[in-house]
Formats: C-alpha cells, structure tokens, sequence
C-alpha cells in the first residue's frame, strides 16, 4: 500500500496562506508602535531508536505595543513520525502537518511568559492502513500553547513549555534547566549552556516521558543558538529506549 502524500504545491498553499494570516492579523490590530517588529526563525528535529521522530521549521513575529506588552505570531510547518500496535499488526504514521498560533507576550526584564493560540492542521497516512485509527487522513483542530523563561543572576535558565492538541487530546509537556558555563563576563561572542530537559506527553491511547542533558552554543552579535539534546525515553508502545535531537535559531 503506497501513502497518500499531499502534492507539495498544495502543501506550500497552506504554508504560505497561514504565513498570510498572521501577518495580516499583526498588522491590523497592532496600535502604532516606534519599535520595529521583531522576526526570527526556529527549527529542529527529534528521533528515537524506534524511529519515531518529529520535526519542524517556524516563523515568528514579534510587535511590541506596551512597554511589557508584545503580539506574536508564529506559523510552524512540520513532520511527525510515530509508531503504534493494532491488533496484530505494527502501524507506521507518517504525518505532515502545520501550527498556526497567535497570541501575546508579557516581558520583565529577563522573564517572558506567552499564551497562544490556533490551530493544528495535520494529514495523517498509516501503513498498513488503519480504518479504525482515530486519527486519518486530513484533520483540523484547536492548539494551545505556553511558554516561560527566565534569567537568573547566577546565568541559570529556567524554561518551561506546554501545549494541548485538538486534534488528537495530546498533552504535551517540556521543562529544561540550564547554566551558563563560559563567558560570564560577556567580553567574547560565544557562551556555552549545559543543562538537562524532561518532557512528558499523553493521551487516551498513548504516554511518553523522557529525560536528557542539553549543550547550547549561542552568538551573542548574531543572536544565533545551535543546541544538541539526548537522553533516555519511554513511551507506552515500546517502553525503554533512547532519543535524540538537534535546535537552531537565529533572531532578526
């Protein structure tokens, strides 16, 4: 049985109409402002030794329009891979799909706190196919998200995120610590974080939970971040196992 792939044409429609409207939404309700919108790019990939794995590609918009107050806007194209038993038979997803999401920014000093929200389209082929899956062929649904983060004095890093999926129930969760190791004076352009991240997902049919140290490598002048992520993870389908991950992103 061969997968039913979306033409890319249309593929790139959807991405360039949900770019579209994001734009269009920071630019009619945004009030005049004297600071430049803020924009910068955002993407990575995870994978594990079942060869699950998810990537993706962001956009985000920034205005700022209060001095703690900012709207953002971010479209997300991105691939998803997973894994699942029914019956007697091993069922492979394979799942591109798009975030769009909107909302607002609070700031002070080094700690910002974001609520947003969309929606989740997504277009699921399973081989072998799987009439009964909850989850098939193209669905579009409701997606939250939130985030923290703040520096502390001692250049330690606390960041948190979640978001929940209407299309499928999923509730996702990731939360990392992380310290800054070299340049503490900031006279040079590179400083080197360590940290460890856990994450956590579930929904009616699925759980996964993980745990793993981080390495950062980020350019001040440039506003560049390279991250590698590893460590263990055990999902309700295959139980132990390992993964791994790469992060990039470059501010504007």
């Amino acid at each position: 049985m061969k997968f039913q792939i979306i033409p890319i044409k249309e593929y790139a429609k959807r991405v360039i109409f949900a770019f579209l409207l994001v734009s269009s939404f920071l630019a009619i309700f945004l009030k005049p402002c004297s600071s430049a919108t803020e924009f910068s790019l955002f993407a990575g990939g995870e994978i594990d030794t079942r060869g699950q794995g998810f990537s993706y590609l962001g956009v985000d918009l920034t205005q700022k329009i209060y001095e703690n107050i900012s709207v953002s806007g971010r479209v997300t194209p991105n691939y998803l891979t997973y894994k699942y038993r029914s019956g007697d038979h091993l069922i492979k997803a394979v799942s591109p799909g798009l975030f769009t999401v909107a909302g607002i920014k609070l700031s002070w000093g080094q700690t910002t706190f974001g609520l947003f929200g969309g929606t989740e389209y997504r277009h699921t082929n399973l081989h072998p196919d799987d009439k009964n899956a909850d989850i098939r062929g193209t669905t579009l649904g409701g997606l939250v998200q939130g985030e923290f983060d703040t520096w502390l004095p001692s250049r330690t890093n606390f960041n948190l995120f979640a978001s929940y999926s209407g299309t499928n129930g999923f509730l996702y969760e990731r939360g990392r610590i992380k310290q800054q190791i070299t340049n503490l004076n900031f006279k040079k352009p590179n400083t080197i974080n360590v940290g460890v991240e856990q994450f956590y997902g579930r929904n009616l049919d699925f759980q996964q939970v993980g745990v793993g140290p981080t390495l950062e490598i980020y350019n001040i002048p440039n506003r560049i971040s390279f991250a590698l992520r590893s460590g263990y993870k055990h999902d309700s389908t295959f139980g132990n196992g390992f993964y791994g991950g790469l992060e990039f992103y470059v501010g504007f």
